[in-house]
């Protein structure tokens, strides 16, 4: 298995201007989850690229966390979100512009995550909904009949926001795009975060 940087970054704490950042998020109560999650991570059914591959993940996992430390999720919410985080490229074959890989990576939920039922159903839209413009968003949800809507929506809002966010390894983060104000207010940690996962301290 592949070096987890930002895992490794976690266990020495050596996070200089964000070091209270990190240190708040140690100490919220749901802080194992997260690192339940990494280790969860089935990192041989990932997309393995440089673009949407492992270091992707693990950096939007952790975005993903942070976002919802700050919007004060649940715990079953916070799963919710680290499945969705932790597995919505894996339908990826290609690393350009694809519509469509949400969709393939949802019918691989139930077998990666274990879930099933309405969880596994939310799961399936928020990651379908990932990859489509925001336009879509609401429709794609509720083509999934979900009991509680309103639930999974925000789900997939959450998990637009930490996808998005890493979108700084790319040069093209837009601000205005994030949906909540605890990710806008993440956007410079994500730029550190991912030169810190390349290398760069």
């Amino acid at each position: 298995m592949k070096e987890n940087k930002i895992l490794n970054l976690l266990r020495q704490n050596n996070w200089q201007e964000d070091h209270g950042l990190i240190q708040g998020l140690k100490q919220w109560q749901y802080y194992p989850l997260l690192l339940q999650a990494y280790q969860a991570i089935d990192e041989r059914a990932l997309f393995q690229s440089w673009v949407h591959g492992p270091q992707h993940i693990h950096r939007v996992l952790l975005l993903a966390g942070l976002i919802g430390w700050q919007e004060r999720l649940e715990e079953e919410n916070l799963r919710q979100l680290f499945w969705a985080a932790s597995y919505h490229d894996v339908g990826r074959t290609f690393d350009g512009y694809d519509l469509y890989h949400g969709a393939r990576s949802a019918l691989r939920l139930g077998q990666l995550t274990g879930q099933e039922g309405e969880c596994l159903l939310e799961l399936q839209a928020a990651v379908t909904a990932h990859s489509r413009p925001d336009h879509e968003m609401e429709t794609i949800v509720a083509s999934f009949q979900p009991k509680e809507y309103a639930h999974a929506l925000k789900l997939t809002r959450l998990l637009k926001d930490a996808d998005n966010l890493d979108r700084v390894r790319l040069g093209d983060l837009n601000p205005r795009f994030l949906r909540h104000q605890s990710a806008k207010e993440l956007t410079d940690f994500a730029q550190r975060l991912f030169r810190w996962d390349q290398g760069e301290r």
